[in-house]
C-alpha cells in the first residue's frame, strides 16, 4: 500500500489571452494528438462530463452564457469549469462573439489553481477536434483536395490552421458567408497563408457541390441547409455550427 504525501494548497495563477496564444501557437499537431488522447480517456470512462448549464435571458433570446464542468483522469487528473458566453450581436460591433474563462481545480485538494482566458482554448479545442475527425473520416478513401468553408468567422480560421498544421493541403478552397466583408477577409487570410485556388461562392449550393470536404462554422440559430441532394456526391462534412443543418441532412 502506497501512502500519499501531505496535501498542500497549490499556488494560484491568472493566465491572460496573450499568454495562452503564445503557448498554443504552432503546436497544432501536438494539440490534435492531445485532444484525441482526451477523447480516448473519455471513451474509456476516465472522465466526468455532466450536462452543460445554460443561462439565458428573456430580454435577449439570442444571447447565452454556458457553464461546462468536467473532470479528467489519466496523467493529468484535473477538474475544472469553462464559463463561456455567446453574444452574436458583438460581431456587428467589431468584437468577438464568444468570450470565456476557464477555472482549473487541483485534483487532491479541490483548490482552484488557475484562471485562464478561454475563448482561445475553446476555439483551439474545436478546431483540433475537427482536424482529428477529418483525419479519421477520410481514412480508407482518398483525402479531399477541395474544401469549402460555410461560415468564415474565427472558428473557420482556426479549423483551417489546424488542418494545415496537421498535414492537410488543398488544391481548391471555397468560401461562403452571408457577409461579403467576412468572405473577403477570410479570402485575404487564405491568400496570406499561401493556400491553393480560392473561390468565393455567393450561392451555398455551389459551394457544397464544389467541395469534397465541407466545414460548417456558422452561428445561425435555426437550421438553414435542408436540401439533401446538395450532398449527393458524398462529401465529408465537419459540422461545428450551432444549427446549420436540418435534421434530414444529419
Amino acid at each position: 500500500m502506497t501512502m500519499s504525501g501531505p496535501k498542500t494548497v497549490p499556488p494560484f495563477a491568472v493566465i491572460s489571452g496573450a499568454q495562452v496564444q503564445r503557448a498554443l501557437a504552432g503546436q497544432e499537431k501536438q494539440i490534435a494528438e492531445l485532444v484525441e488522447a482526451t477523447y480516448r480517456l473519455h471513451g474509456a470512462g476516465d472522465s466526468v462530463n455532466p450536462p452543460s448549464y445554460f443561462l439565458r435571458f428573456p430580454d435577449r433570446p439570442s444571447d447565452r452564457i454556458i457553464a461546462l464542468p468536467a473532470s479528467i483522469g489519466g496523467q493529468l487528473r484535473v477538474d475544472g469549469l469553462k464559463w463561456i458566453s455567446s453574444f452574436p450581436g458583438n460581431v456587428a460591433a467589431g468584437i468577438p462573439r464568444a468570450s470565456a474563462v476557464l477555472i482549473l481545480n487541483d485534483h487532491d485538494t479541490g483548490y482552484p489553481f488557475a484562471c485562464l482566458e478561454s475563448s482561445i482554448v475553446s476555439a483551439t479545442r474545436t478546431a483540433a477536434s475537427a482536424a482529428v475527425a477529418a483525419d479519421w473520416l477520410t481514412r480508407g478513401r482518398p483525402r479531399p483536395t477541395r474544401v469549402g468553408f460555410f461560415g468564415v468567422g474565427l472558428i473557420a480560421r482556426y479549423i483551417h490552421t489546424f488542418l494545415a498544421g496537421t498535414g492537410w493541403s488543398f488544391d481548391e478552397i471555397g468560401v461562403h458567408d452571408l457577409s461579403a466583408e467576412h468572405a473577403a477577409g477570410f479570402r485575404g487570410y487564405l491568400e496570406e497563408a499561401g493556400s491553393g485556388r480560392i473561390t468565393v461562392y455567393e450561392d451555398a449550393e455551389q459551394l457544397i457541390r464544389s467541395s469534397d470536404l465541407v466545414v460548417f462554422a456558422t452561428v445561425a440559430g435555426e437550421p438553414h441547409v435542408s436540401e439533401l441532394s446538395w450532398f449527393e456526391h458524398n462529401p465529408v462534412v465537419l459540422h461545428v455550427s450551432l444549427r446549420a443543418l436540418a435534421p434530414e441532412i444529419r
